[in-house]
């Protein structure tokens, strides 16, 4: 709709929600389009293997891979923590896969975080809650 008409459309008494309705509707605004846009998401499977690879790229970071270290080597730190997270994010809490941005931000907070911070469970990091990156 055109801005001739919906001054007009304005101008009626007598319908002003309908009219303000009418503009709106061929015009939307920023958030209105951003809210109708398709989410990106990951499988939740690939997402884990994401965060696990990423809390892996934290523990080299902070020294805890390679001889007489916490991990062995990178694989036995990716086999570990795959086991020691498998339930913090699992398709069954995420069905419909995480959103990519919000997976995104998880995972640099995993890899910016301190190292002198106990790292035990994915949930101590709050980007990367189960209700932070999944999608509803």
């Amino acid at each position: 709709m055109n801005i001739q008409k919906c001054f007009f459309a304005l101008s009626l008494v007598a319908l002003p929600g309908l009219a303000l309705s009418a503009c709106s509707k061929d015009n939307p605004t920023p958030a209105e389009t951003a809210l109708n846009a398709p989410v990106a998401t990951y499988d939740t499977h690939a997402a884990s293997e994401s965060i696990a690879e990423a809390r892996c790229a934290r523990e080299d970071r902070c020294q805890n891979v390679g001889d007489d270290k916490k991990y062995s080597s990178t694989q036995d730190c990716l086999a570990r923590v795959r086991d020691d997270w498998k339930d913090d994010l699992n398709a069954r809490q995420c069905p419909g896969g995480a959103n990519e941005k919000e997976l995104n931000e998880c995972l640099e907070a995993v890899r910016n975080e301190d190292c002198a911070s106990p790292f035990d469970t994915l949930s101590r990091v709050s980007e990367c809650t189960s209700g932070q990156i999944c999608v509803d």
